[in-house]
């Protein structure tokens, strides 16, 4: 679940001479992903705000006089850092002369005092230490992003109750969180690691969401941890946790199924599939290759593997391998002395896991 942050307004009638000036500050995130989409007054508008926020100032003078641009600037800002977790909204200030706006202030609303959030920083510092001691600076973009993947859904649960759960701290102190707090550890992690992601935000399933746009090997993929740790019923019907890979690095077509953005920015269409888990782990099929899909079966069967999932390229081939492996039973051609067999059907991704034990 994401909430939503709110904003107030506070409108005064001043005299010019009043308002304080509006400082232009340098940019320091020309790279990001967010920033890069906005209109040069946005762009102006978002420096200010970032620094304001990262240096803990009270309040501030605006170049623009437009409280849309400044929305859009503060969007793209939380949508850029995902380690902002001193911050929790922000008022603005409109200041008008004879009903004409001459001034906009921007006022932060911060979570904690600076001190305190050095105080966090440190133990975020030393957890994320820990956590990222496991993969090498020198790792493949895919590799990382997995190894991020992974670690997430293993060390930390989705709980609606869960203490600070919109933003890092959920994660990295308390390891219970919720989508918000998912996409932002992911954005901390990837960017540790030299990966740049973006947080987007809208609806999955009409429920409130956040997830993540990240850049693996020189394409855009859609990347969600919170759909990723997924439930099942077991053999036994009790709930398991298991990792679906299906939404390690997604297309937009793929991401559409079921999750609508409405992030004010625009997105790029991820069109490429070459970091698709399935498709990078060589379990990716696109063709009704009956020898080649029960050679892998007994592959992952007589070694012992606990699971083994595999990707269909479209609803017809999937259909097709549920009706010959499984509902004619010629998994058993490939799987001997199999005495009966459990799967889980993703017909979201024409996804097919076979449970061993």
């Amino acid at each position: 679940m994401l909430d939503t942050k709110n904003t107030k307004s506070i409108q005064s009638t001043i005299k010019n001479s009043m308002i304080g000036d509006a400082v232009i500050v340098e940019s320091v995130s020309y790279d990001r992903y967010a920033y890069q989409q906005l209109s040069e007054a946005e762009k102006l508008t978002y420096d200010q705000v970032y620094d304001c926020i990262t240096n803990f100032k009270n309040r501030i003078t605006l170049s623009t006089k437009d409280k849309d641009v400044l929305a859009n600037a503060y969007e793209a800002v939380m949508a850029d850092y995902g380690n902002l977790f001193w911050i929790n909204g922000y008022q603005y200030n409109t200041y008008t002369n004879n009903n004409k706006v001459v001034g906009l202030e921007f006022e932060p609303k911060y979570s904690m005092t600076e001190e305190q959030k050095d105080v966090y920083q440190a133990k975020i510092d030393a957890v994320v230490e820990d956590w990222l001691s496991g993969i090498s600076e020198s790792a493949s973009d895919y590799d990382k992003a997995l190894y991020v993947f992974e670690t997430l859904i293993n060390k930390v649960e989705y709980n609606k109750d869960s203490e600070e759960n919109q933003n890092i701290l959920s994660v990295f102190l308390y390891q219970s969180t919720v989508c918000q707090g998912y996409a932002d550890a992911v954005w901390y992690l990837l960017d540790q690691l030299g990966i740049k992601s973006t947080i987007i935000t809208g609806t999955a399933n009409n429920e409130s969401h956040a997830w993540n746009l990240v850049y693996l090997d020189d394409a855009y993929y859609y990347m969600d941890v919170t759909w990723g740790n997924s439930k099942y019923l077991d053999s036994n019907n009790d709930t398991s946790g298991r990792i679906n890979y299906a939404y390690l690095a997604m297309t937009t077509e793929e991401i559409s199924q079921n999750h609508v953005i409405t992030s004010s920015f625009e997105v790029p269409e991820c069109l490429s599939n070459a970091d698709n888990y399935y498709v990078h782990e060589g379990l990716y099929y696109d063709w009704f290759g009956v020898d080649s899909i029960g050679q892998k079966l007994n592959q992952s069967y007589m070694s012992g593997d606990d699971e083994i999932s595999l990707k269909f390229s479209n609803t017809d081939l999937y259909s097709r391998v549920i009706a010959y492996f499984f509902d004619e039973k010629h998994i058993s051609d490939y799987c001997p002395d199999l005495p009966s067999v459990y799967y889980l059907l993703d017909e979201v991704s024409n996804v097919i896991t076979v449970k061993w034990n």
